[in-house]
């Protein structure tokens, strides 16, 4: 699994290793089985659970999030498509986009504002250790 950091090291953005049939016992947790029965991707395996879950389309030129939380975690996998991930440091200031492509998640802590420009039509979920809270979206201007 590739793994790149951004924002010193607070958003975490990993490409899960594609694995072509049974994966081996030494293979990583989090991969993409490319099964006979179809793909199979493993992207959460963690002793804290999940208490939210959803999925998102994603709409060609569509823009999402412009917003951080207070409580609320993030992490984001693209099952199919390809966005640009805009991810700002509320207290720095620090700035960083990089593109999520099929495959890619990308773990957002609390207090780091994100948005999102789709660039390719698909599908992503979003999951958290944290409920959701309409209360703990703060608006913050990403992309226009």
């Amino acid at each position: 699994m590739n793994e790149s950091n951004f924002l010193n090291d607070r958003v975490i953005k990993r490409t899960l290793t594609v694995i072509n049939g049974r994966p081996a016992a030494d293979a990583p947790r989090l991969k993409r089985l490319l099964l006979a029965q179809g793909e199979l991707a493993q992207v959460y395996d963690d002793p804290e659970g999940i208490r939210y879950l959803a999925f998102v389309e994603l709409r060609k030129d569509a823009i999402r999030g412009n917003h951080y939380h207070q409580v609320k975690d993030e992490v984001i996998y693209v099952i199919q498509g390809e966005i640009l991930l805009v991810v700002e440091d509320i207290a720095t200031r620090e700035r960083a986009s990089f593109p999520l492509m099929t495959g890619d998640l990308a773990v957002i802590p609390v207090r780091i504002a994100h948005g999102f420009r789709t660039i390719q039509a698909g599908q992503a979920v979003e999951w958290s250790t944290n409920r959701f809270d309409p209360g703990d979206i703060c608006q913050y201007q990403l992309i226009p």
